[in-house]
């Protein structure tokens, strides 16, 4: 590898780890906050779905705009704005100006420019790096990404129990800042796209769908992906929830869960190429299994013994689910379309949490929050059969035995 793709990729990982852990670990601090504070399950479903509302009307723009524009420009615009909303917030709780639905406010605005951060930042890839790098790179960035937001989520563990509200949303705006500078400087020739200057939103917007109809193995990959994280950010919204209610336990045991979950993601980050040369073809079918098991564990029983494992392997399935099959998809769509399907991605994932969010709120609130996690448990079982068969379409199969991955 050369000098410059050697620092670009140092830059690109540092950039995907920085945001993600910057991320996650501003999602565990303020739903654990706002539980703390409320006292009542449905604002915690009402925060994790209401984020992800304004992504399902924006995606399908934004996935345009970065096929279509310097997509390290709009990384730049979208991270620049997350850093000043943060800061609003931080502002807000310094001199107590907050309340629940403001806190869902800021939320929302967050996750819009995540919405655009993120798909601009896998779409800059295929332009940074050369053709044959890519498989290795996308496997690299996924585990940058879950290494991150899994860490993130044991740091806001941590400082949800030791640390003032105030001075953990400086910490997550240090994180924000350190990624933004990270692909700033990130060495990039935006390619020309002059053969779409003339082609109206509503046309690009239909090319996208037309290349996920014609490839119908995306449809298993969205919907294997969309169950990783739904469960994800299920699991990590609900947390509090589960530690506070449903285990009685303290901050100090949400911060260990936190931890544990994290360790599962980043295990599965360092044994990701090894899982994938390992299971090829199968790499959805046992991550699921990993998954479902962790779930009924979390959800049957108020062993502490039983949830630190059933968290363990829900963080190590979904990071297996996220990263490699993320990666998958990405090396099965042509590189002038990689915005479009991010952002077709992002949108099934958002609309899974949105239409979720409330209704486990109102089980966690009625019912307990262990059983969220057997409800949860329906899905990602049913997905574990449609990968059986996914595994044997002829597609998955050649990209799943390429080993640089």
């Amino acid at each position: 590898m050369r000098q410059l793709d050697r620092w670009n990729t140092y830059k690109l990982l540092a950039g995907y780890f920085l945001y993600e852990c910057g991320r996650a670990m501003y999602f565990v601090l303020v739903t654990w906050f706002l539980y703390q504070w409320t006292e009542d399950a449905i604002y915690t479903g009402l925060f994790v779905s209401f984020g992800f509302i304004p992504g399902i009307f924006s995606n399908l723009i934004f996935g345009v705009l970065v096929d279509r524009h310097n997509r390290k420009w709009l990384a730049n615009i979208s991270g620049s704005v997350s850093v000043i909303i943060l800061c609003l917030l931080f502002l807000s709780f310094v001199f107590s100006w907050f309340s629940p639905w403001w806190v869902i406010l800021t939320h929302m605005l967050l996750q819009t420019c995540g919405s655009l951060f993120r798909p601009s930042l896998q779409a800059l890839v295929a332009e940074v790096f050369k053709e044959e790098e890519l498989p290795n790179i996308f496997s690299l960035s996924g585990s940058a990404t879950i290494s991150g937001s899994l860490a993130g989520a044991a740091l806001g563990g941590l400082l949800s129990t030791f640390v003032t509200m105030p001075l953990s949303l400086a910490v997550v705006i240090l994180f924000y800042c350190s990624a933004l500078t990270a692909v700033v400087f990130l060495q990039y020739s935006p390619v020309r796209r002059l053969s779409k200057k003339h082609t109206s939103f509503i046309t690009e917007i239909g090319e996208g769908f037309s290349f996920l109809n014609a490839n119908r193995m995306m449809y298993g990959l969205l919907v294997t992906l969309m169950l990783g994280q739904l469960t994800f950010h299920t699991t990590l919204g609900f947390l509090s929830v589960y530690t506070s209610e449903y285990l009685q336990r303290s901050a100090i045991i949400y911060g260990a869960l936190d931890i544990t979950f994290s360790i599962g993601g980043i295990a599965a980050g360092l044994l990701g190429a090894w899982w994938w040369k390992r299971m090829e073809n199968h790499i959805a079918v046992y991550s699921l299994a990993a998954v479902a098991a962790g779930l009924l564990f979390v959800g049957i029983t108020k062993s502490i013994t039983a949830a630190f494992l059933g968290i363990l392997l829900i963080g190590l399935g979904t990071s297996f689910v996220r990263a490699l099959l993320q990666s998958v998809q990405q090396m099965a769509t042509p590189k002038e379309l990689h915005g479009r399907m991010a952002s077709l991605r992002m949108l099934c994932n958002q609309t899974s949490v949105v239409i979720t969010g409330p209704v486990f709120g109102v089980i966690a609130k009625n019912y307990g929050a262990g059983s969220v996690f057997l409800f949860l448990l329906i899905p990602v079982l049913l997905g574990l059969i449609w990968s059986i068969f996914q595994a044997r379409h002829p597609q998955f199969i050649k990209i799943t035995s390429h080993k640089s991955a």
